[in-house]
Order: structure tokens, then C-alpha cells, then sequence
């Protein structure tokens, strides 16, 4: 693996600065490892994506998006499904028995997926090239059976992909496009593609499922979707290059990582109103949350750094150094 960590170095190192196509805090590294590892090293098998899977019988917990999972008993196992960009396949492993079962061919290139807080269904995007002009569609697999339904169309470059609480929607940005495709899960068909900024890459809904945030890489803007009636709001102005869009635990405001200005912009999302930049560190994409919501933890991969700010005042602390290109980041 020496030789392959020494190329995903300088992967990373060239891919720096370029619209990333994952949202939230895996974006880059989806971006890189899945698409330029994949076109780099002839042959390689690159995971884009795990989720898991739990059927339940009613209802979600948490306050954020990421936090959607299951409140009742569930009904079996939980199963994790893999995205596997190089081979057109999903495959699901029994978390049980830590068992790889049959894979789920999808064809074309799936790269991110997204599950309904109810675990019954996987959506899995696909394009049709390795471009973000690439056609694309979203492939429904039932987790009940494994089955994939019909591929869904979509927009060009099919990126993040997010659902609404309440598991009624799923919306899927198409950076190619500059466009988001929702798609009604009662009956897989896609509605009118809504025009946001370009190219539309990170999205996250708010906690009460109301506003779906969609961060416009190319014009250092956020569009803001009211997802009653999936309309397009007045973009936000933010910083360069947009990459990641967080919750406080409460939804009162959201935080923008703007990857090419080094700061994080945070919106009172009652009124959609930018507050002033917060200077954090170089290239920084990842933010976490602490469970209380005081602070928020943001990853400076060009800095090799974390800075903390208090969400209170908007205030960041001094920055705390790490190792060299920090790329993740959990809180526990």
C-alpha cells in the first residue's frame, strides 16, 4: 500500500482547489479518492460510499440530517450497502455476520447514495462518464430484497444527494447541470429540475425538513429551496468556493465552509441572512459539532490545523495543530 498512499498524496496535492462532489463532510475526499483514483491508477476498485441500512417500522431520531436514524425496533440486521465506483455495483454486507452478499448492479458509475430514514430504500446516483457533463440517473434499490427498480433520470453530474426527514423526497444535485432534480419516493419520479447556482454541488436539509441549502461551488453562493413547494430562493452570498453546509444541533443556523477563502459564513436560517465571514485556517472543509452545539470544530487542510469557534459569538478560538493535510473530523 506504500506505493498507492504516495500517489493519493499527490492526488491530493492536484486536486486542492477543484469542485469537490461529495456532500458535507466527505466531500473532498470522495472527490479525490473516488474520481482521481479511479482515473489515475489504471484498474483500481475505489468505495465511494457506505451506508447502512435498518428497517424499522415508524420514525426518525435526531437533529440533523446526519443524525436521521432509526426510533422502533428494527426488523432485522442492519446491512451496510457499498458504492463501488469502478465496478458499477453496490454491494450490501451483513453487519452481523460481516458477510458480503451479491452485488447489486447498477452500471454507468454510481458514486454517493443516501438511505430514507425509514432504511427501506437506497438511492444510488450514476453518470455516464467520468465528466460532470456526463448524463445521469438515480437507481432506487429495495433493501428488502436487494432488488434495483428503474433508473431514475436526472440532471448532468449527478453529485450529492440528500432526503427529507420526513423520507418523502429526495433531492439530487447536478453539478453539470446547475440544477436539482426532486424526486417524490412514493412513486421514483422525478419533478421539475429546480435552477439553482453552478456548478450545484454540497446540499443539507434543516432539521424540520423545511429548507433544503444547496452551496453553489462556482459563484460563492448558497440557494435556498423551500421544500413545500421546491422553490428557489434568493442566493446567499458566502465565501469562494462553497464546500460544506452544517447544522447547529437546534437548526437555527447554518455554517458554510468556504473552501477557498478560509472561513466559515453562518446563516440564521429563520431569515436566510449571512453573518460576517469567520476567518478559520487554509483550505478548510470539515466542521463538526459538539452534541451541545457550542462549538464547532473545522478541519484547515492547508493549514494542518482545527480551529474552534464559539457558535454563541461566532467567535473562533486559537486554531489547535494537527498532522499535515487533516482531512476528517468526529466528535464522539
Amino acid at each position: 500500500m506504500s506505493g498507492m498512499d504516495g500517489q493519493l498524496r499527490d492526488l491530493l496535492d492536484a486536486a486542492v482547489g477543484e469542485p469537490p462532489h461529495r456532500v458535507g463532510v466527505e466531500a473532498v475526499r470522495r472527490r479525490v479518492v473516488g474520481r482521481r483514483v479511479m482515473e489515475g491508477i489504471a484498474g483500481a476498485a475505489a468505495v465511494a460510499v457506505i451506508a447502512v441500512a435498518i428497517p424499522v417500522v415508524t420514525g426518525t431520531l435526531g437533529h440533523s440530517p446526519a443524525a436521521q436514524r432509526p426510533v422502533t425496533h428494527p426488523a432485522r440486521v442492519p446491512v451496510a450497502y457499498v458504492v463501488n465506483l469502478g465496478s458499477g455495483t453496490v454491494t450490501p454486507i451483513a453487519t452481523a455476520t460481516n458477510t458480503a452478499g451479491k452485488p447489486i448492479a447498477i452500471g454507468l458509475r454510481p458514486e454517493t447514495m443516501a438511505i430514507t430514514p425509514d432504511g427501506k430504500t437506497a438511492y444510488v446516483t450514476s453518470n455516464s462518464s467520468t465528466t460532470s457533463a456526463g448524463s445521469g440517473t438515480v437507481t432506487p434499490i429495495s433493501t428488502a430484497t436487494n432488488t434495483p427498480g428503474k433508473p431514475i433520470t436526472v440532471g448532468n453530474g449527478p453529485q450529492a444527494i440528500a432526503i427529507t426527514p420526513d423520507g418523502k423526497t429526495v433531492y439530487v444535485a447536478n453539478i453539470g447541470s446547475g440544477t436539482v432534480t426532486p424526486i417524490a419516493t412514493a412513486t421514483n419520479t422525478p419533478g421539475k429540475p429546480i435552477t439553482v447556482g453552478a456548478p450545484a454541488d454540497a446540499m443539507a436539509i434543516t432539521p424540520d425538513g423545511e429548507t433544503l441549502y444547496v452551496a453553489n461551488w462556482g459563484s460563492g453562493t448558497v440557494t435556498p429551496i423551500a421544500t413545500a413547494t421546491n422553490t428557489a430562493g434568493k442566493p446567499i452570498t458566502v465565501g469562494r468556493q462553497p464546500l460544506v453546509i452544517a447544522f447547529t444541533p437546534d437548526g437555527k443556523t447554518a455554517y458554510v465552509v468556504n473552501h477557498g477563502s478560509g472561513t466559515v459564513t453562518p446563516i440564521a436560517t429563520a431569515t436566510n441572512t449571512a453573518g460576517k465571514p469567520i476567518t478559520v485556517g487554509q483550505q478548510p472543509w470539515p466542521i463538526a459539532f459538539t452534541p451541545d452545539g457550542k462549538t464547532a470544530y473545522v478541519v484547515n487542510f492547508g493549514s494542518g490545523t482545527v480551529t474552534p469557534i464559539s457558535t454563541a459569538t461566532n467567535t473562533p478560538g486559537k486554531p489547535i495543530t494537527v498532522g499535515a493535510e487533516p482531512s476528517m473530523i468526529a466528535i464522539g
